[in-house]
């Protein structure tokens, strides 16, 4: 799919790279200052897609990366842990650090009005491993058979923050209550 938003900017083009998931969009520099077209043009590529691969964008700091998502909406931090100094939502991970997000997981979906979307920037990519692997879970459910549809929307769950991440490393005693107190408000 190719879009002509106006001509100050770009050819966009949204290249599909999954069956079910995730397509690359190309011809556009983000900035907080994106035309209402090329705006809508990734908005809808979006919500067709679930995940957007936006390459070459190093030029993006931490304002540049905020200015852009609040195109998109309201920016939301994590409730519990801090975000990046000198940001207003940015929760930096790095592994040099021991920051990692090594386990499935949702972001932020277990507050009562979650986000619609994260924007995630990557810094510095390895030139082996450090895979971020994606769900499409509208596809899954439209792909279940109508028995188990109707089970799943009798269903509940709980939602927490309270998932025991620490478990994967194994944390105990003070560690883990610290940990417990950032990560899950407990």
């Amino acid at each position: 799919m190719s879009i002509q938003p106006n001509e100050s900017v770009e050819l966009l083009e949204i290249v599909p790279i999954g069956g079910r998931v995730g397509a690359e969009v190309r011809g556009v520099r983000l900035s907080g200052e994106l035309d209402a077209p090329t705006l809508d043009s990734i908005r809808e590529a979006l919500l067709k897609h679930k995940v957007l691969f936006i390459r070459g964008q190093e030029h993006l700091d931490d304002a540049d990366h905020e200015a852009f998502a609040k195109l998109l909406g309201e920016l939301y931090s994590h409730p519990t842990v801090p975000t990046k100094p000198g940001s207003q939502s940015i929760l930096e991970l790095d592994s040099q650090h021991g920051g990692r997000a090594n386990a499935w997981h949702t972001d932020v979906t277990f507050i009562d009005a979650y986000p619609s979307a994260s924007i995630l920037r990557s810094i510095v990519i390895p030139a082996t491993g450090g895979d971020t692997v994606w769900s499409n879970t509208a596809a899954a459910y439209d792909s279940l058979p109508q028995e188990l549809k109707v089970l799943a929307e009798s269903l509940w769950a709980i939602h927490t923050n309270a998932y025991d991440y620490a478990a994967t490393f194994q944390l105990k005693g003070e560690a883990a209550r610290l940990y417990g107190k950032t990560f899950a408000g407990i």
